[in-house]
């Protein structure tokens, strides 16, 4: 195939996404299995850095799948064997899955509860840590504690929050994404069609040309009959006229 194959390029830039996005997954991983690292500012954004990578994969490879099927549904245009369609078909399936064992794990119930565990240790241990404050100062401390515990579940919410918006902006991206798409397959169907009513009408340009050139070899072969004959009676005329003419002239004299 042609290094301009646009399916190279997307291919190319799927295995570098999915490279980048493995090696983020085993950083998260280290971290994951750290109970101090674990729910802190590189842990979140490692996971947000990879669900969003992992969308973006999972666009190419359907836009992958669709040029897939474009290609079998007529393999002698696009000149390619059924080996490099299985080839092209081996690929994506192998990145879908390691794509999805590694969303699997980072959504998975397991992960969630373990974070759950690990925020709830950290508020205590925050609370253990303070010193305890009794008589006229006991509500002073219960208020700080109130306000702590409301200042992170309004942290938790503007992150999540926060996500929410990437996800709306990813979909916006997404479905501008399947727009252009649809577009570009509009456009190339009409393109097709074109490209073979211009092939059907230089076929039937050919023909008319084959059957001009023939009428014009057979109109040459009639001319050439007819300048024959018009000699051979110029011929017979002349002969007449000479005989005519002796024999006149024998009974002239």
């Amino acid at each position: 195939m042609s290094l301009e194959d646009p399916y190279f390029v997307v291919r190319n830039e799927v295995q570098s996404a999915l490279g980048e996005t493995q090696q983020s997954y085993r950083r998260w991983q280290e971290l994951y299995a750290n109970k101090t690292a674990n729910g802190g500012q590189e842990y979140e954004w490692l996971k947000n850095k990879i669900l969003n990578s992992l969308k973006s994969i999972d666009w190419d490879l359907e836009d992958l799948s669709e040029t897939i099927g474009v290609v079998e549904s007529n393999p002698t245009k696009f000149r390619l064997t059924a080996q490099e369609i299985e080839d092209r078909k081996n690929f994506i399936y192998s990145s879908r899955d390691a794509a999805t064992a590694i969303k699997e794990h980072i959504g998975s119930a397991e992960v969630r509860v373990h974070e759950e565990k690990v925020t709830r240790t950290k508020l205590i241990g925050q609370q253990q840590s303070q010193p305890s404050v009794k008589g006229k100062y006991a509500k002073l401390d219960n208020d700080l504690e109130a306000n702590n515990s409301q200042f992170i579940e309004d942290q938790q919410q503007q992150q999540q929050m926060e996500m929410a918006a990437q996800d709306v902006q990813l979909e916006m991206v997404g479905t501008s994404m399947r727009v252009l798409k649809n577009m570009g397959h509009e456009m190339n169907a009409e393109l097709q069609i074109q490209n073979q009513m211009l092939e059907e009408f230089v076929g039937e340009v050919d023909q008319t040309q084959s059957r001009l050139d023939s009428t014009l070899l057979r109109l040459e072969k009639v001319m050439r009959l007819t300048t024959d004959k018009r000699q051979m009676v110029i011929i017979f005329l002349l002969l007449f006229m000479i005989v005519v003419i002796v024999l006149l002239f024998a009974f002239t004299v």
